[in-house]
């Protein structure tokens, strides 16, 4: 797993938490809002992405889901993959 893959991971987390154990503050409001911004913005990337998902190797479901989850970091994979065709 790259690096950016990992920091994603990790931003998420820790914007779970804050939301979860800071309820009714203003960063909890914050970190929700941010997850939101970011749920929208792969979501729009899927659709984007979605012929290179296509050419790219594997699962069709796991690049869609991947592209949701990590988006950038996940589009630089498969172009360097369907490059390599």
């Amino acid at each position: 797993m790259s690096p950016g893959k990992i920091g994603c991971l990790v931003l998420y987390a820790v914007l779970a938490v804050v939301a979860l154990t800071q309820a009714g503050t203003t960063a909890a409001t914050a970190a929700v809002w941010i997850l939101g911004i970011l749920a929208v913005v792969h979501a729009a990337e899927v659709v984007l992405l979605y012929p290179l998902c296509r050419q790219a190797g594997g699962s069709l479901a796991t690049n869609l889901f991947q592209v949701f989850v990590f988006g950038y970091y996940h589009m630089i994979e498969m172009k360097a993959e369907v490059a390599k065709k």
